[in-house]
């Protein structure tokens, strides 16, 4: 009899501690995993994009980026790949996010006909194989999508040609302030903490041009100060445009 309550302590004794054996390190798997949302969450992404190249500024524009371990993402045009290809095979080969802004950038050609503005993507993306040997099937169409790019364009562009269409939400102003580098740093900054302040991710619209090399870096410095993790736009990367068009 002895040894029976002996042994039933025992065995309660064990049943008691059995929870506690697990409970930290439950608790610590709990943690770490919370720990891993919030730092998701809390992730400051931004998207910086640069319209118009390539030009004969673009490898400045590649060398500042490479300073800042930056990604961006370039909307090019047809001829401007095909003059400078050099410059177009740098950017694929060193990653950066590839998009296409037509031929022509001439609103009355580009916006002609339901299919004007779809040939000029196509025949860009002729040209970006052509020189890179890739294609992409992101587009950003000249002066943004709105007001020109009616509802029956877009069907053709984006559904007949499977292009994903993107505008931006941080306009830099860079092709107007040329000599205002302050003004253009402004209002990135202003732009970019407005949006990120609704909880939306900043698409920063920049041009590939001399100008912008001015004021670039100082962007850069203060973004990546501010915690901002910089990606490149792909295919399966919810698209950003005036008419809150998701293909």
């Amino acid at each position: 009899m002895p040894h029976t309550r002996k042994s039933f302590i025992t065995a309660l004794a064990i049943l008691l501690l059995f929870p506690l054996l697990f409970m930290p390190q439950s608790t610590s798997a709990a943690a770490s995993s919370t720990e891993k949302q919030t730092s998701k969450t809390n992730t400051k992404i931004i998207y910086l994009t640069f319209d118009d190249g390539p030009t004969a500024h673009t490898g400045q524009l590649l060398d500042i980026l490479d300073q800042y371990n930056v990604k961006a993402t370039f909307f090019m045009l047809g001829p401007q790949m095909e003059k400078y290809q050099q410059s177009t095979k740098r950017i694929v080969n060193e990653g950066h996010g590839l998009g296409l802004h037509g031929v022509t950038h001439v609103p009355s050609q580009f916006y002609k006909s339901a299919y004007s503005g779809l040939k000029e993507m196509q025949q860009a993306n002729e040209s970006l194989n052509k020189v890179a040997g890739v294609k992409t099937s992101l587009v950003r169409t000249p002066y943004g999508s709105k007001p020109y790019l009616k509802p029956a364009y877009r069907d053709v562009l984006l559904g007949q040609g499977g292009f994903h269409l993107w505008d931006w939400n941080v306009d830099s102003l860079d092709w107007k302030y040329k000599k205002d580098h302050q003004k253009v740093y402004d209002n990135v900054m202003s732009q970019v903490h407005n949006v990120k302040n609704k909880g939306v991710t900043p698409v920063v619209l920049m041009h590939d041009q001399e100008a912008t090399l001015k004021v670039l870096p100082k962007v850069l410095k203060t973004l990546k100060a501010e915690g901002y993790q910089f990606e490149i736009l792909k295919k399966n990367v919810l698209p950003v445009n005036f008419w809150k068009d998701k293909r």
